[in-house]
């Protein structure tokens, strides 16, 4: 019976030596999820960062662009303009000197 009591008292006291590592072992596992967690939050800001800095050079860039395009189309607009604006002052010119003259 004696023998009996002293296998229970090794079993117990491996028992309890494999609850306290289990244990160490779940709060160093619990350290070190927390540590990846914390990088991987740091390296998503970082990549979340990156890519908003990226997309606003790419809204600039396009937007650059498209102001470029219609610069163009602006300053032919106005040469288109200034050439009309010319010809009927021509025009206007020989109405008024026509005028002047006495010829209709």
């Amino acid at each position: 019976m004696e023998k009996v009591w002293v296998e229970l008292k090794k079993i117990d006291a491996q028992a309890e030596q494999i609850r306290s590592e289990a244990q160490t072992n779940a709060k160093e596992i619990t350290r070190l999820v927390q540590k990846e967690t914390q990088e991987l939050l740091a390296n998503g800001r970082t990549y979340a960062q990156q890519e908003a800095q990226e997309l606003f050079e790419g809204a600039v860039s396009e937007a650059n662009q498209n102001r470029e395009k219609q610069l163009k189309v602006n300053q032919q607009t106005t040469e288109k303009l200034r050439e009309q604006a010319h010809q009927r002052m021509e025009k206007a010119a020989l109405t008024v000197v026509s005028a002047v003259l006495g010829e209709t």
